[in-house]
């Protein structure tokens, strides 16, 4: 089947706690066959060793099905070369993103193209559930396609430093308002509201 495709000037897969998959760029829409379409992928990602050969078996019956070819580059500073390249007009056509904040930014910024410009979303309706999509939208406009989630972003919290600080722990019902309340709760009683575990990795 013959699928329209919009000239893209950037993909993004987001990686980290959660993946996905995000378009941005513009131009004009064109039918792959009448403009030879796109020959190949640029993948900017921190992925390497194993990961790096799990992804290019993943991709090769892609690149079988539409002969476009995906070139893998690997960097373990992806969020400042990503914004270097976004700023200079020389964006990746998909980069692994080390967490969704930057798909949040980068929509906000107008640098991404909502996906149903480019998916057939009928299909795509038909494998997601609703709530998996929600996690790739901003401003009610699909910019992410998650593949898979981990545990890795959780935040733990000690029950007796809330009491000190005269908030009652976390409840099912909070909010990211709620959370930045204590916090500035804590920081007025003198408690340090945050901390990073870097050394237990």
């Amino acid at each position: 089947m013959e699928v329209p495709m919009k000239r893209l000037t950037m993909t993004i897969v987001m990686a980290a706690a959660v993946f996905g998959l995000v378009y941005a760029g513009g131009g004009t829409e064109k039918s792959a066959s009448s403009t030879g379409g796109q020959k190949t992928i640029n993948f900017l990602a921190v992925w390497g060793g194993q990961e790096a050969e799990v992804f290019k078996a993943m991709v090769k019956p892609f690149e079988e099905r539409t002969g476009i070819k995906v070139e893998l580059e690997a960097t373990r500073d992806l969020d400042a070369v990503i914004t270097t390249r976004v700023e200079a007009g020389n964006p990746p056509d998909v980069a692994g993103l080390p967490g969704p904040g930057k798909l949040v930014e980068l929509a906000k910024a107008g640098k991404l193209v909502d996906l149903s410009q480019v998916l057939d979303m009928a299909e795509f309706d038909k494998n997601y559930s609703k709530g998996w999509k929600d996690l790739g939208t901003v401003d009610g406009k699909l910019y992410g396609i998650f593949t898979k989630a981990a545990i890795k972003g959780l935040v733990w919290y000690n029950p007796k430093t809330f009491k000190s600080a005269g908030v009652n722990p976390p409840s099912n019902t909070w909010t990211w308002n709620d959370m930045m309340a204590y916090a500035k709760q804590a920081q007025e009683k003198g408690l340090a509201p945050w901390a990073i575990g870097v050394e237990s990795g």
